[in-house]
């Protein structure tokens, strides 16, 4: 019964660290230094116990190794399930087609996302080409246009990373002073 507990503190505490993991990979690439510290240290804090706690009594217990698999695996998922419903970090999203790009653009500018649109010639002649550097929180209602368009457009999305302006949606306020001066 002793191994089950151990073992299960062992999972549980090694899914905590490897999801802390992924949302700090995410933290690095999107330029977050802050949060990339704290989740790093909470990260490296976590698997050493985890590792002290596993390499003492594994040689006495080899099915601790089982746990301490299971909940590097477990964490995984749970890494990137969380990071599906946590909106952190950025997107660029690229269209290629023909004139829907145009309407599409015109779509996404009425959702307040700013979107660059220039010309190209591909393998079948003239395409318009769509850039949008937006926050991930705004895929939600990019998706469904895209999906429509599934057989008209070609589309990727890739994380955005930094940028040096943050072209976030417009407001019809405008920005406080401390975001004014943030910007300069």
């Amino acid at each position: 019964m002793e191994t089950i507990g151990i073992g299960l503190l062992i999972m549980l505490a090694r899914m905590a660290d490897v999801t802390i993991g992924t949302l700090r990979v995410i933290s690095v690439i999107d330029g977050r230094m802050k949060t990339s510290f704290i989740l790093g240290f909470l990260e490296v804090v976590i698997w050493l116990s985890v590792i002290s706690v596993t390499l003492t009594r594994i040689e006495e217990n080899p099915w601790l190794g089982l746990f301490f698999a299971l909940g590097f695996s477990i964490g995984n998922v749970l890494g990137i399930w969380v990071e599906r419903r946590i909106p952190l970090g950025n997107l660029t999203l690229r269209v290629v087609g023909g004139d829907e790009v145009r309407a599409l653009a015109a779509e996404l500018h009425e959702r307040d996302l700013r979107t660059t649109l220039l010309k190209g010639e591909g393998f079948s002649g003239e395409k318009n080409m769509l850039f949008c550097f937006m926050p991930k929180g705004a895929l939600p209602k990019v998706m469904p246009l895209l999906k429509s368009r599934r057989d008209q457009v070609f589309f990727t999305l890739d994380y955005g990373g930094i940028s040096n302006k943050v072209l976030m949606p417009r407001t019809k306020t405008p920005p406080s002073r401390r975001r004014s001066a943030l910007r300069k």
